[in-house]
């Protein structure tokens, strides 16, 4: 992920937000602090943002888990199109 400052980001916003969303890489812009740790915001795709909400229902659901527990244990028939429906 690039990382940039907002002094930098003004200067090329439409290319930035162009790469950002054409491609499926997100930009970290960094936010000076007096102290403490560097704060900052991430600028990701709207398509990558929504993969990622899904995501994060599907982990909220227990649907996630389900179903990675369900390819561990897998038998052959169990993801067949005949059983699928």
């Amino acid at each position: 992920m690039e990382t940039d400052t907002p002094t930098n980001l003004r200067k090329k916003l439409f290319d930035v937000l162009s790469q950002v969303a054409n491609s499926d890489k997100g930009v970290e812009i960094t936010l000076k602090q007096p102290s403490g740790p560097n704060k900052g915001v991430v600028m990701l795709s709207k398509a990558r943002h929504e993969k990622l909400e899904k995501l994060d229902l599907m982990v909220r659901m227990g649907t996630l888990e389900t179903v990675l527990n369900r390819m561990a244990h897998e038998k052959p028939d169990d993801f067949s199109e005949s059983t699928a429906y």
